[in-house]
């Protein structure tokens, strides 16, 4: 099932200005100025992105992102707060969820299953989600245009529900191993079990052509899904085992 987009609910920054009088102020258009920014911003880089080229592909006048976003940088800042709030409604009851799962006392069979469904939730957001390809590239832009973003723009970018994502990922698995969440034995697993579907994401084009496949279809992700779980469960087994033989 495809992941839907944010078409609602989406508010701009408190203090920007009041775009003038005859201009647009639906969320419609919004939305599509932001989307287009995304695509400039990942395709050429911050620093390579013109405002003008990003009106033009929104298929608005280029004064019109002055006053919606007073400049690059609040375009920019825009852009990032789009994603987090659509990362947060997809990622908010899958932490909810497995937080709750943590306040009774769990097995380690119970602990893994936990892991097992981040992933496989995980999976159909990078998998099924139509614009993850656009914010995988702004992403990589944020990182090598580092020294020409605005400083309040790329630490925003790793701020709020991913931080908190990972914080749960490195609690889960250090349970299981009887490690803490900052050991480095606990975070070198939640790493590597997540490349699983990072593959799948950062190189999508090879793993599809490695499987035979055009893209991940409905059969493809179920199966997929199940593969995942099969050797996370398997890994952090394997690996609680070891930490007990050891201790």
């Amino acid at each position: 099932m495809k992941v839907p987009l944010p078409s609602e609910g989406y508010k701009k920054s408190p203090g920007r200005r009041r775009p003038a009088a005859g201009y647009a102020r639906g969320e419609e258009t919004r939305l599509r100025i932001i989307r287009a920014a995304v695509e400039l911003f990942g395709n050429q880089g911050f620093d390579r992105a013109s405002t003008r080229d990003i009106a033009t592909r929104a298929g608005v006048n280029a004064p019109v992102l002055q006053y919606y976003f007073e400049g690059k940088e609040g375009l920019y800042l825009a852009c990032i707060e789009y994603m987090q709030l659509h990362t947060t409604k997809l990622l908010r009851p899958v932490i909810d969820t497995v937080r709750k799962r943590l306040e009774s006392k769990m097995t380690r069979e119970g602990l893994i299953d936990c892991v097992c469904y981040v992933y496989e939730q995980v999976a159909d957001f990078l998998l099924t989600h139509s614009e993850i390809d656009s914010w995988k590239r702004f992403a990589a832009w944020d990182v090598l245009d580092r020294d020409k973003i605005p400083c309040s723009a790329h630490k925003a970018l790793d701020m709020g529900i991913r931080r908190e994502f990972r914080q749960m990922m490195y609690e889960l698995v250090g349970r299981i191993i009887g490690k803490p969440p900052t050991d480095e034995q606990t975070r070198i697993r939640v790493v590597t079990l997540g490349s699983q579907l990072s593959c799948f994401h950062d190189a999508r084009r090879k793993a599809l052509d490695d499987l035979g496949w055009t893209e991940v279809n409905e059969r493809g992700l179920k199966l997929l899904k199940q593969v995942v779980r099969e050797q996370t469960a398997a890994a952090l087994r394997a690996a609680a085992a070891n930490m007990a033989k050891k201790s």
